[in-house]
């Protein structure tokens, strides 16, 4: 499948921001409109070049396929907030979507108080099947709020301001709870690692990791949450680094490096100013690139003695940064991060630790692409130790190498099925993320 194109990209969203803006007008009055007439062809014509079409709100701003509009025109905006208000993850249209569907879906986005299962219904009742409404679940709506509250306290802090604490720390709790009952379950969630927004989503994928490897240990829930914040806030003290020495893409010269690896100190030091965060977070920060063989930086702190917090996400932080898209270096899979993380294990990173958190991953981590003993091809849902390799997995295509319309779940140990090989996504032109 190709690519949207970024100028189709935003019309689509411009065009179902405006005909939500107008309350959709009823489905017989809309589908006679010019807007989802154009707005039915293109999507047309999209799905035929990239197959399914996926909306959705990300970080604030409205996402079309792998497009993520940053500045957005005021309908865009309102858009956005409804589908965070009534907790919809994402609109996908399909093939045979017509302007009197997308004009029963503009109406009901307008109205459906109910939020995203009433969308649902109403796009059933009227025997749509063109248009799939996704949902939040409540712990997924927690990590897009974390997202947007460690957004939110980068750029207060950037433009020299100090932030109000309150939501970061209402939110690590709400993880940290959901951590203590399934430290499995937060895995999932750091498969999102879309678009632009790098240091966001790999802070909050950090500190996500950290809650569930702290859970996993046995740590009781206020451990367990600072623990988290230090994950969430392992990187603020590029705030006050040069952004272009942040953001460059090629080899930093010895006095950029120099620069940069001064961030744990101003990270630590920022901290020590935040309403409710403790000096153990800080002092985890300040450490978290110290290394396990005291070879790391910063310098000066090197004979200190660091706690378990600092160790915990200076793993998590590895296995995030080695699954992510970056400028200066390939993306992993993430059997290939579970291996990186091991051969630093003793050097770089606390073996007991790496030990624990390869104990959570399983065989294969989640988002392993992998071949099933019936030859489906799958990609890892839930880990797991046991034999057959995971717990769950989501079929993504069958044994005839013939792509699902819709992801299968599937429990191995209840299916009897195994899997047998790992698959490289890239060669089989496969976006595990989509499966999260």
């Amino acid at each position: 499948m190709g690519k949207i194109a970024l100028q189709q990209a935003q019309r689509l969203a411009t065009l179902l921001a405006g005909g939500v803006r107008d309350g959709g007008e009823g489905s017989a009055a809309a589908s006679e409109s010019v807007s989802f007439e154009e707005m039915a062809l293109l999507a047309s014509d999209l799905l035929l070049e990239a197959g399914p079409i996926r909306l959705a709100q990300v970080d604030g701003a409205l996402c079309v396929g792998e497009h993520h509009f940053r500045r957005s025109p005021a309908s865009q905006v309102e858009l956005c907030r409804l589908f965070k208000e009534k907790g919809v993850s994402g609109v996908v249209l399909k093939p045979g979507v017509s302007a009197a569907d997308l004009a029963v879906l503009a109406h009901g986005l307008a109205g459906a108080a109910g939020g995203a299962v009433e969308l649902a219904d109403i796009l059933a009742a009227a025997g749509i099947g063109t248009i799939e409404i996704r949902a939040h679940d409540p712990l997924t709506r927690s990590y897009n709020e974390a997202i947007g509250v460690i957004r939110r306290l980068f750029v207060v802090i950037e433009s020299g301001g100090v932030p109000d604490t309150a939501e970061l720390l209402a939110v690590a709790q709400d993880l940290a709870r959901a951590a203590l009952k399934d430290p499995v379950a937060l895995l999932g969630l750091t498969m999102s690692k879309d678009y632009d927004s790098y240091s966001f989503h790999h802070s909050v994928n950090v500190g996500v990791l950290a809650m569930a490897l702290s859970a996993s240990m046995g740590h009781p829930l206020a451990a367990v949450a600072e623990t988290g914040i230090a994950g969430f806030l392992h990187d603020i003290g590029k705030t006050r680094i040069d952004r272009n020495i942040v953001i460059k893409p090629g080899r930093l010269t010895a006095q950029e490096y120099t620069e940069m690896k001064r961030h744990p100190e101003y990270g630590a030091e920022i901290i020590s100013h935040l309403a409710g965060v403790s000096a153990q977070v800080a002092d985890a920060v300040l450490g978290h690139h110290i290394r396990y063989d005291r070879k790391g930086y910063p310098e000066w702190a090197r004979e200190r003695a660091f706690g378990i917090m600092s160790s915990i996400v200076a793993v998590t932080d590895c296995y995030d940064a080695t699954t992510t898209v970056r400028a200066y270096q390939p993306q992993m899979q993430p059997m290939q991060a579970v291996e990186e993380i091991r051969r630093q294990a003793g050097t770089w990173l606390d073996r007991d630790i790496v030990e624990r958190f390869l104990e959570l991953t399983g065989r294969y981590p989640v988002g392993s692409l992998v071949r099933l003993d019936s030859n489906e091809i799958a990609v890892v849902f839930t880990p797991s130790s046991d034999p057959c390799g995971a717990a769950t997995v989501k079929v993504v295509q069958d044994s005839n190498g013939t792509p699902l319309a819709e992801p299968m779940i599937l429990s191995l140990a209840q299916s009897g099925a195994c899997i047998v090989d790992l698959v490289d996504p890239l060669k089989q032109g496969i976006d595990v993320s989509d499966c999260f």
